[in-house]
C-alpha cells in the first residue's frame, strides 16, 4: 500500500486523525486529544515508554494498562548482557506478522491489557543494578508489549522507547526488530509519529551505541528511520 507518513512535533494539531498514531516517550497526557480522535475513528494508538510517564496518557484515554518502571532483565540475552533481552511473541496481531522474537534493551514491564510479547520465565526486575537476580528477586514472565481495545480503536503499549531510537544500529538489527518497525509503518492509511526528545542512555555494555544516537533529537532519528524504511519498502516492491 501507499505509505504516507508525517513527522509531528509534540502537540501539533493534525488536519485529519491518522489511522495509526505512534507516540514515543510522552511526558504527560497532552497527546490525548489527537489520540482520542484516532481511537474514535477505529485507528491504532501505539505508545512506547519505559519511564512510566505514559501512565497519565493511558489513564486519560480510559486504558487499564500501565507501565511499571524498572529494568527487566533476563537470562535469555544477547551480548552476554542480562539487560539486552530476548522476548517472544505470545499473542496474535497484524503488527507481529512474520515476527517470533524481539530484542529489548532494559525494558520496563506492563500490567493490564492482552499480552502480545512476553519474556521467558527466567526474568526479573533488576533493582540492584548488578545484572544478576539479587536475593529476594522473583523470577517470572513479564509483558513487554500489550494491547487493549478501546472501541472501535485499540491501544498498543510497548515498554521500551529505545526500540525506535536505535533501529539502524547493528545492536538493534537482531531477531525481528527491523520487521517490527516496518510492520508499524506499513499501513494503507496514514501514520503519524509524535516524538519528544529522548533522554541519553548511560553508556554501559551494548547500549553504548544508543548513547550517541539518543543524544540527538529522537524526532530526527525517526525521520531518518522513516526514510530508511520507505527506501527499503520501495526497493523491495520494485524488485518483486
Amino acid at each position: 500500500g501507499s505509505m504516507d507518513a508525517e513527522i509531528l512535533t509534540p502537540g501539533t494539531n493534525e488536519p485529519d486523525p491518522a489511522d495509526r498514531y505512534i507516540i514515543i516517550a510522552p511526558k504527560d497526557a497532552s497527546p490525548s486529544g489527537i489520540a482520542e480522535q484516532v481511537l474514535q475513528n477505529g485507528g491504532s494508538v501505539i505508545i512506547a515508554d519505559e519511564e512510566g510517564d505514559a501512565n497519565q496518557l493511558l489513564e486519560a484515554l480510559g486504558s487499564r494498562m500501565q507501565i511499571v518502571p524498572g529494568n527487566v532483565s533476563s537470562l535469555d540475552m544477547e551480548f552476554a548482557s542480562t539487560r539486552t533481552i530476548i522476548a517472544t511473541v505470545s499473542g496474535n496481531h497484524t503488527l507481529l506478522d512474520g515476527i517470533s522474537t524481539l530484542t529489548f534493551n532494559r525494558p520496563s514491564s506492563i500490567t493490564g491489557g492482552t499480552p502480545l510479547v512476553t519474556t521467558s520465565v527466567l526474568s526479573w526486575t533488576d533493582t540492584t543494578g548488578s545484572g544478576r537476580p539479587g536475593a529476594g528477586a522473583s523470577l517470572g514472565r513479564y509483558t513487554l508489549i500489550a494491547r487493549e481495545e478501546v472501541d472501535p480503536g485499540e491501544i498498543i503499549l510497548i515498554a521500551d522507547a529505545s526500540l525506535f531510537a536505535t533501529t539502524m544500529q547493528e545492536v538493534r538489527q537482531l531477531h525481528d526488530n527491523r520487521q517490527f518497525l516496518e510492520n508499524m509503518l506499513d499501513t494503507n492509511g496514514t501514520v503519524s509519529v509524535d516524538a519528544v526528545y529522548g533522554k541519553t542512555a548511560d553508556a554501559e555494555g551494548p547500549a553504548y551505541i544508543i548513547h550517541k544516537v539518543k543524544s540527538a533529537p529522537i524526532s530526527t532519528i525517526i525521520a531518518i528511520l522513516l526514510l530508511m524504511v520507505f527506501v527499503i519498502v520501495a526497493f523491495r516492491k520494485q524488485i518483486l
